[in-house]
């Protein structure tokens, strides 16, 4: 690729492809180069030969579509012109990884950083013909972005696998099918019927993590106790000896949490320092409201319902980090939340990471934001 396009020696290929390229009417068939910061094509043939360099950088749209003319064809677009490929024997994957290197193309603008391998990913068992290393870090790139995506985690959060399996609804009193998803930090289940029902663990909540009897009925159970007395029970699991000790190797890198899966609000003590005036509506007004004449009517009235809906929740589908989400949770989300819960599920549907610093709390309220420090009096 180097000698072909007079590629500098830190340019990196991430894979190659067998295609067409339109020129005009008249398809060209070569091989397409998909590097870290190009998108190339070479072609020979009866004499001609057909050169084509595309930073990535320059690429506005990426389109596949199927048409008369172009037939399952890929579209790139460009500030001043438009190319067509077609004739991939997996179209799909080579769109997938093409969508993948524009968006790190325009993170890398954004961001001002470099693209790094990543290293700690796992040597393959068995050589992949036509895979390179960096193909596989795109592919674990694409299924972390997918997962933290899907369970609003943090940035740093990596999938170690996932599995098919059941879950035990308490609250719909079955079985409810989807998948359990294991990284560094987090046990995740999410249905396969959507907004049915989502779950999201982290390892710092786990007391108990043991394989429970088996039967006809509930084959290969796991049941996961909290230390907040929640219990979840999984089945129909296919490897349940390696999940538990995954499960497990991840427990004991796990560092303790201070609160746990309490309201880290409810720690802060009759002293509160809050240097950031822009956030007290969050954090005062939740912690100290009072109901006062003022607040008597129709106002007072609809927030007592709102009150009470969520503690109706709580009580049928938990409370906390661990709690049972539904399309049930979001649409009380959309109808308003009371202020008396406000900083309490604001943090809890943010995906915000509470921490400890110093005498006080330390609640972090997005990797880019200075902490708020609330201090607790020594009194």
């Amino acid at each position: 690729m180097r000698r072909l396009f007079g590629m500098p020696d830190e340019e990196k290929l991430v894979n190659y492809y067998s295609c067409s390229y339109w020129k005009g009417r008249v398809p060209r068939q070569g091989w397409l180069y998909l590097s870290v910061n190009h998108l190339c094509f070479y072609s020979f043939l009866l004499g001609k030969e057909v050169t084509l360099v595309v930073p990535w950088t320059e690429v506005t749209q990426l389109e596949k579509n199927a048409t008369l003319v172009f037939p399952e064809s890929v579209r790139v677009s460009t500030r001043h012109t438009e190319h067509f490929f077609s004739m991939f024997l997996n179209i799909t994957d080579t769109f997938k990884l093409m969508e993948q290197l524009a968006n790190l193309a325009m993170r890398q603008l954004l961001d001002n950083e470099a693209f790094e391998f990543d290293r700690s990913l796992p040597k393959p068992c068995k050589t992949l013909k036509n895979v390179s290393a960096l193909k596989r870090d795109f592919d674990a790139r694409a299924k972390n972005e997918w997962y933290r995506a899907m369970f609003r985690l943090t940035h740093d959060e990596r999938l170690d696998g996932h599995t098919d399996c059941t879950l035990w609804a308490p609250f719909a009193k079955m079985h409810v099918v989807g998948q359990l998803f294991i990284s560094n930090n987090y046990i995740c289940f999410n249905s396969k019927e959507e907004d049915l029902c989502q779950l999201i663990i982290p390892l710092r909540e786990v007391s108990v993590v043991e394989k429970a009897d088996s039967s006809s009925v509930l084959p290969c159970p796991v049941s996961i106790s909290t230390k907040n007395k929640m219990n979840f029970l999984f089945a129909n699991l296919k490897d349940r000896d390696f999940l538990v000790q995954r499960i497990s190797d991840f427990l004991q890198r796990t560092p303790d949490s201070l609160w746990g899966d309490t309201n880290p609000l409810s720690l802060i003590g009759p002293a509160v320092r809050q240097p950031e005036p822009r956030l007290s509506f969050y954090f005062t007004r939740s912690l100290y409201h009072r109901d006062s004449p003022e607040d008597l009517g129709p106002k007072a009235m609809k927030e007592k319902m709102k009150e009470e809906a969520w503690n109706i929740h709580f009580s049928e589908f938990g409370r906390g980090v661990c709690m049972y989400r539904t399309s049930r949770t979001r649409e009380l989300v959309l109808n308003g939340i009371p202020e008396r819960l406000r900083g309490e599920l604001w943090l809890l549907f943010s995906g915000q990471r509470p921490s400890i610093c110093g005498g006080g709390a330390l609640i972090v309220l997005s990797d880019s934001d200075p902490p708020l420090c609330l201090s607790r009096s020594t009194e």
